[in-house]
């Protein structure tokens, strides 16, 4: 349960903030804890070693920094046109002067935090940019990047937008939107700004622990915030999804498939789930349930382009060109401007012999002014014999941090490169540092 206290016409959340008649006030994360140490005593004095300990997690905090926090939290309360509450005991502490009054609510999960803003507008600003990033056209998600700014200006302390924000950027270098360390570094930066708010933000916490496995190698790290944030959301479907991706990352295939597994549990109607489900099955030679799964996708998602990509991977895969080649026109023409959505199409091209067909895809591919995905080019070069130019593209894709580099060592059209010594060193940067324990 969360505690919200009222007191002279202010409201205090402990995720949403404080609002002074109607309208937010911001506060730093150690004002916002000041503040939230003097409620919780409810006009009692709090000591200054008390406060060290709540607020700042120490006992060795400096009586010069507790005095700059209440004079800070003081004139942003002020600035509001509120009223001075807050009181300096001498030689004693500090309190509130106003009568606290407190009311509890249900604990917010990372979906219904979605809606923890004091701002109307705020919300639904967040709501329009998660509709515009559901559709993932390179143009929706930069138009969710724009509804999602706005709910931060209008609600700077609204954790949610913030971790949207992080998620809206690990998307681009997913589909290979922007640099994808570029975008590593922005989510990181969104999703601690969120942390610093909310350090229960379990949306923030799974992104950001993706981002270090699957862009910055950083395995350990990165697994145990999203450990972390499953242990504060079980039941976030996001979390368990992308925890499935850092799981094929690792090497732990079937793990992977049951972290998909599950995630698809708390959400049967992602498509972003079913697909990857389907295909972390095939990297884990899971062949024909794989292409069961990849079919039935590609009829149930028409309109989504991820699950026509997939279904035509899978199903050249399975020597089924002519179904392949479909999927891939379907995916190209779904995402016309997403590079990465032409790569299956390529491949079906390549490997059913159709090489001339092939390289008209890969030269519009290349010509792009987007970043290359150059992991998911690879597999087309080596179908049409140009091993060189693959295995250069892979060390590409390990170089620039491109998040499906970690699936390459598993990709069976990638199978005849294993064991090869470049290739293995370049996979190396991969699995040399992997967590192999569960």
């Amino acid at each position: 349960m969360t505690t919200v206290y009222k007191f002279a016409n202010y409201t205090f959340d402990p995720h949403a903030g404080l609002v002074y008649d109607g309208q937010p006030v911001h506060l730093p994360p150690k004002e916002k804890g000041l503040l939230r140490a003097l409620l919780a005593a409810r006009g009692q004095i709090v000591r200054k070693e008390d406060l060290m300990v709540k607020v700042w997690g120490t006992n060795e905090t400096s009586d010069e920094s507790i005095s700059r926090t209440v004079y800070r939290l003081r004139v942003a309360m002020q600035s509001s046109g509120g009223p001075e509450v807050v009181e300096t005991v001498y030689n004693s502490g500090f309190r509130i002067t106003a009568p606290v009054r407190e009311t509890t609510m249900k604990e917010s999960s990372s979906l219904n935090a979605l809606t923890h803003s004091m701002r109307p507008n705020a919300i639904a600003a967040l709501i329009s940019s998660r509709e515009f990033l559901a559709r993932q056209s390179a143009e929706d998600i930069e138009a969710a990047a724009q509804a999602v700014r706005l709910a931060i200006s209008l609600d700077p302390s609204f954790s949610a937008a913030w971790a949207t924000l992080a998620e809206i950027r690990i998307c681009q270098a997913m589909r290979s939107l922007r640099p994808p360390r570029e975008a590593g570094w922005l989510a990181k930066e969104a999703a601690q700004t969120a942390l610093q708010i909310d350090p229960q933000s379990a949306s923030a916490l799974s992104i950001q622990g993706w981002v270090r496995v699957m862009i910055e190698q950083d395995y350990e790290n990165g697994l145990d915030d999203l450990d972390r944030a499953i242990a504060i959301d079980p039941d976030y479907w996001v979390a368990n999804l992308l925890r499935g991706w850092v799981m094929q990352a690792v090497g732990r295939l079937d793990e992977s498939v049951d972290m998909m597994r599950r995630a698809l549990d708390l959400n049967s109607h992602s498509h972003a789930v079913n697909s990857n489900l389907a295909l972390f099955l095939l990297f884990a030679g899971k062949n024909s349930e794989a292409l069961e799964l990849a079919l039935e996708l590609a009829k149930r998602f028409p309109t989504v382009d991820n699950s026509q990509g997939i279904a035509s991977v899978i199903a050249s895969v399975n020597g089924m060109h002519d179904e392949a080649v479909v999927f891939g026109w379907k995916a190209m023409e779904l995402a016309p401007h997403t590079p990465l959505m032409h790569t299956p199409l390529a491949y079906a091209l390549a490997f059913a012999g159709r090489h001339e067909e092939a390289r008209g895809v890969l030269k519009a591919i290349e010509d792009s002014t987007l970043p290359l995905p150059s992991a998911s080019v690879a597999p087309v070069y080596l179908a049409l014999g140009e091993r060189d130019k693959a295995i250069a593209l892979l060390q590409d894709a390990c170089e620039r941090g491109i998040p499906q580099f970690a699936w390459t060592r598993n990709d069976p059209r990638l199978a005849s490169l294993r064991g090869d010594p470049a290739v293995e060193r370049i996979w190396s940067r991969i699995w040399s540092r992997q967590v192999v324990s569960a």
